[in-house]
């Protein structure tokens, strides 16, 4: 197995800040510049450059990268096959998820996945799409679940579930429960531009003959939570995610209003860096695409 100085160097070319590499390691800071200096003493050869205070791997250093990075799958690997042997899984898993499948769809699933895998270290890191597709790129997530459409190369999508994106507001607001597509005076609070609902509402609203940019958007926030709490109190109006509405929908705090003519739908995606994914990562793949919403 890897030695525990090469660890340190694989997280740190990974995450070139020894303050969150410290964090991810349960390690203090000086205990991660002392394996990294010892490392190169070993070696004989410098793998950071440090330069104002940031630290950039040098050629070496990017040449032991890719190489530790072979190594640390093969590792994962046989520690899978090992775990599988004993019918006990011990694995580390990093999941991404975009922010609505973090919120209101992949913590049921996580609760199986641990009652069913109890000894698995399992951490969840959200973030918009564009966020959580440059972790994955980068190496820093082994699995993530997103909305939006499929932009990335170096990503394979698989296809998770259905979502659709529908018109609501306030339980108090004065409208019909039918509205034609003619909607883009009514008040509206968006998500920021780099969120997969903004992308998906962007583009399919094109389909239709609507420019995004003639909505009457009152206000941008950055997480549905927040436009949920703000349609509560006031008379706007915004497009979100069936699953992020479902409890207050039935407890009648906020209700649907039906676009005729005009539905928005979207595929929710599991990504992997392209090849085959991570074997931890893979069960977790799979757990979820049997599980039922």
């Amino acid at each position: 197995m890897l030695d525990h100085k090469y660890k340190v160097f694989y997280h740190l070319a990974q995450t070139p800040n020894t303050t969150k590499v410290a964090e991810e390691l349960l390690l203090s800071q000086p205990a991660i510049s002392k394996n990294i200096k010892e490392l190169e003493k070993e070696l004989g050869i410098t793998l950071f450059n440090r330069i104002k205070g940031r630290m950039q791997l040098t050629e070496a250093g990017q040449y032991l990268y890719s190489e530790i990075e072979i190594l640390v799958r093969k590792e994962r690997e046989i520690n899978f096959r090992i775990d599988k042997m004993k019918h006990t899984f011990t694995g580390t898993l990093h999941i991404g998820a975009s922010t609505t499948l973090s919120q209101y769809v992949l913590p049921e699933t996580l609760v199986r996945f641990k009652n069913a895998s109890p000894q698995m270290a399992i951490s969840l890191m959200s973030g918009n799409t564009a966020q959580i597709e440059q972790e994955i790129v980068t190496g820093n997530l082994h699995v993530a679940f997103i909305e939006g459409t499929p932009t990335q190369p170096d990503l394979h999508y698989i296809s998770f579930l259905r979502d659709e994106i529908v018109l609501v507001t306030g339980a108090e607001t004065k409208i019909p429960e039918h509205i034609s597509p003619e909607f883009t005076q009514l008040p509206f609070v968006l998500r920021e531009q780099g969120s997969g609902t903004y992308h998906v509402i962007r583009n399919q609203l094109a389909q239709a003959g609507i420019a995004i940019n003639t909505l009457n958007c009152q206000l941008v926030l950055g997480s549905t939570e927040g436009i949920k709490h703000y349609l509560l109190h006031s008379n706007c109006f915004a497009l979100l995610s069936i699953y992020s509405i479902r409890e207050e929908v039935a407890a009648g705090k906020l209700k649907i209003i039906d676009i005729d003519e005009l539905n928005i739908n979207r595929m929710f995606y599991i990504i992997h860096r392209q090849g085959e994914p991570d074997p931890y990562a893979k069960q977790f793949i799979e757990f979820s695409l049997r599980q039922k919403f």
